[in-house]
């Protein structure tokens, strides 16, 4: 039996805290034929959300990733997508204007093409503003999240930026660090479990990164994460598991938790 939230976060069917553990795969393409190409491979194995990384995407221009969400919707058909514009310092792979980024988000928002979207907790106060007001008028939920590829905060730390994260208005909260020690990784799952308990209403979305924190894409649901970040054709992220493995995995887990 794993930890959930009482009223889920209900998106395409799904319910997002709830009794089932939710995987999603990302795509990281270049093109629109690598991103209808990864797309395809995706939603045959099945996972519950697909997030569409599209700060790997070249044609950074409103009309480009119109173009592309609207592919991506005629391939996922009913599989929920989340849409990420990642920003540079936060382990994106262009180093977008600010202005661009909120642009470019805007317009995908607007496109009523996704189901989430993820933004940055760290963005200014008016960038989260906006595109938050844009999302509850388009019916998108919002995903906050916070990044640590150097490191694991102090679990004081990372708790304020989920309470921070719910204060905002967040529909889920995610919180994903880099792990020097077995230390780390016990931290980042404490953490978690403690959210769950002080903030019971908010899904939540957490993993230590890399080899070590790997643990945590399979286990974290039984500590109250609700989402995990699995490989279909290329990883996103250090320590990402193929999802056909992490739901084995987290399948055997539960069974005898």
């Amino acid at each position: 039996m794993r930890p959930t939230v009482p009223t889920p976060v209900r998106i395409r069917g799904l319910e997002f805290g709830g009794a089932q553990p939710l995987f999603c795969i990302p795509l990281v393409p270049e093109d629109l034929a690598s991103l209808s190409a990864q797309a395809q491979t995706a939603v045959s194995l099945g996972p519950e959300l697909i997030e569409w990384r599209a700060d790997f995407f070249f044609q950074q221009t409103p009309e480009g990733l119109l173009e592309a969400a609207n592919e991506l919707r005629n391939v996922a058909q009913d599989t929920a997508i989340i849409f990420t514009l990642r920003a540079k310092n936060e382990g994106g792979a262009q180093d977008l204007a600010q202005s661009t980024r909120r642009t470019l988000i805007d317009a995908v928002l607007r496109s009523r093409t996704i189901d989430i979207v993820d933004l940055e907790l760290a963005n200014e106060s008016e960038f989260l503003d906006a595109l938050m007001a844009v999302a509850r008028d388009c019916g998108v939920r919002v995903l906050l999240a916070m990044h640590d590829f150097e490191r694991t905060p102090p679990a004081e730390v990372l708790s304020d930026r989920i309470r921070t994260m719910r204060d905002r208005g967040a529909d889920i909260a995610k919180i994903a660090v880099m792990p020097r020690t077995e230390d780390d990784v016990l931290r980042l799952l404490g953490v978690t479990i403690r959210a769950r308990r002080d903030f019971p209403d908010l899904p939540l979305c957490t993993m230590s990164m890399g080899p070590l924190g790997s643990i945590t894409r399979v286990a974290g649901f039984l500590y109250g994460s609700d989402m995990a970040f699995a490989v279909g054709a290329y990883a996103s992220a250090p320590g990402q598991i193929p999802i056909v493995d992490a739901r084995r995995m987290t399948d055997l887990l539960l069974r005898y938790a």
